[in-house]
């Protein structure tokens, strides 16, 4: 079986629902294993007028095997964000953030951890993982609706950079 071929990541852009460029949609892939949550982003994601695809990983080595197939796939499918919950089961969510950052094809994806973590050790080892956010899961269903700008202004400033 010969291997995929593949191009250095070039910069994608995002979607019209943040008025910047002709794509259908943005492509989100999370990895989480709580299927509540999984709900939650998806509702933070409409409420914030999203248009999304969502790909999900169970556990940390979904994620890793999606990772891996995605980066030798075409650039037309790449996920545009990243998200991933910190305590997943298998790898976790920093294991999964450092195959991201040490790959070809996105080193400088948006990538969010999501978690119910407040532990500022967490905190910072994530941020100097290479998170661009650190998203902690609240109690009440308004906080977590949060979400969806936290995504929103974070796929602002990748068109941007």
């Amino acid at each position: 079986m010969r291997p995929r071929e593949y191009a250095p990541r070039e910069a994608v852009p995002v979607p019209e629902a943040f008025g910047m460029s002709s794509l259908p949609v943005l492509r989100v892939f999370l990895a989480e294993d709580n299927e509540g949550d999984v709900f939650l982003v998806r509702r933070a994601l409409q409420r914030n007028g999203v248009d999304y695809e969502l790909v999900v990983a169970r556990n940390g080595e979904e994620a890793l095997k999606f990772v891996s197939e995605s980066e030798a796939g075409p650039i037309s499918a790449w996920p545009h964000i990243f998200i991933l919950d910190l305590n997943l089961p298998r790898f976790d969510g920093i294991q999964i953030l450092s195959r991201i950052r040490s790959s070809v094809g996105f080193p400088k994806a948006p990538v969010i951890i999501l978690t119910s973590s407040d532990s500022p050790h967490d905190r910072q080892f994530a941020l100097e993982g290479g998170a661009n956010e650190y998203f902690r899961k609240p109690n009440d269903l308004e906080s977590f609706m949060k979400l969806g700008d936290v995504i929103r202004n974070l796929a602002h400033r990748a068109v941007r950079e």
